[in-house]
């Protein structure tokens, strides 16, 4: 049976608060579990000014810079670490104390929050032209620019992914193509155990 596909525009987004209350970030996804905790969730977060993250024990947290020059970012007093827009996603633990500064403006990031204890995940920040081989529990491919293609695997069906939308890729495997002009990211989820 190939994989599920369901494309999510930017309506489907839900925006909420940062839970330290500075600033609003929107929910593309995410798969809920008992309690109020989640699996894991993908947002975009909107950040104006320099401050603390929200923390998020028991979650590791995965960060790329989408829109906006980058952020310094100081985890537990360790020595800062910089990301510009599209470089490598940076990790570290929800609990850690974070504390954010910006390289020359307001930015626009990529995140991806996973329970430590039942997910694991990777992010892949895509610019084309190139095919990209997802394969997870769950996928999510967010388009920054152009229209990508993601085709799922077996013989299943291709859907545009114009900037600003996504799809959620469940049961399989599938392919992303991003055209000369696209930039996205691919956000992969696994169960462990």
């Amino acid at each position: 049976m190939p994989p599920v596909l369901t494309l999510l525009t930017p309506a489907d987004g839900r925006r909420v608060p940062w839970r330290n209350g500075l600033g609003l970030t929107t929910e593309i996804a995410l798969e809920a579990v008992d309690g109020g905790r989640f699996l894991w969730r993908v947002s975009v977060a909107d950040v104006a000014a320099a401050g603390p993250f929200s923390a998020f024990p028991g979650y590791d947290r995965l960060i790329a810079v989408v829109e906006g020059p980058g952020m310094r970012l100081t985890v537990d007093g360790a020595a800062p670490v910089e990301r510009r827009r599209m470089e490598s996603a940076f990790a570290f633990p929800g609990e850690a104390a974070v504390d954010c500064t910006l390289l020359g403006g307001p930015i626009r990031d990529f995140n991806l929050m996973l329970d430590r204890a039942t997910a694991k995940g990777a992010v892949t920040m895509l610019a084309g032209p190139l095919a990209h081989a997802a394969e997870a529990d769950a996928v999510l491919v967010h388009a920054l620019a152009g229209t990508l293609t993601v085709t799922a695997a077996e013989g299943g069906e291709a859907i545009a992914v114009p900037a600003g939308y996504s799809v959620l890729v469940r049961g399989g495997a599938a392919t992303v193509t991003v055209p000369e002009d696209g930039e996205g990211v691919c956000a992969e989820v696994w169960r462990r155990g």
